[in-house]
């Protein structure tokens, strides 16, 4: 069976973050979104396959030094949740932390950094793989996408 992250390991390796960032955003999508909107709920970010979430995860840090990829993101996550923040805050700082928080407003794909010396943990955007319709609490489906991380790498 063909490794379906090669194209993403290509692109990481020619240095194509943007590219990458969109490819690992299409593979998730392609693996758990069962229906309504285009992208992740809640729900579905729960179901992501874990050989897939692995394979991403490792092509990012090894293209990145450990800097980028989930596992840099739920390292982050994990000393944010030690302070013992709402959920809200928990995220909104964790969002801060990696640079997808701009002041008060959340980052769109286009400002993002594309670079290797983005903030640790930039990438890849976990925030365009989910819908924002869901129940006013987008947070809550990333928490889940980090949980489901988690529940792969233990």
């Amino acid at each position: 069976m063909a490794d379906v992250t090669s194209p993403l390991r290509a692109l990481l390796a020619a240095g194509e973050w943007r590219a990458a960032d969109a490819e690992t955003r299409r593979l998730l999508i392609a693996d758990a979104d069962v229906g309504g909107y285009i992208g992740l709920d809640p729900d579905e970010a729960a179901q992501i396959d874990c050989d897939l979430l692995r394979s991403i995860d490792e092509a990012w840090a090894s293209a990145s030094n450990g800097r980028f990829g989930p596992a840099a993101q739920a390292r982050i996550l994990t000393e944010i949740r030690t302070r013992d923040l709402p959920r809200a805050d928990t995220w909104r700082t964790f969002g801060r932390t990696v640079g997808w928080v701009d002041g008060r407003e959340w980052l769109e794909e286009d400002d993002l950094q594309f670079e290797v010396d983005a903030p640790a943990g930039h990438l890849p955007w976990i925030p365009g793989t989910t819908t924002a319709v869901n129940t006013g609490r987008v947070y809550e489906g990333f928490f889940l996408f980090y949980a489901r991380f988690a529940d792969c790498t233990t």
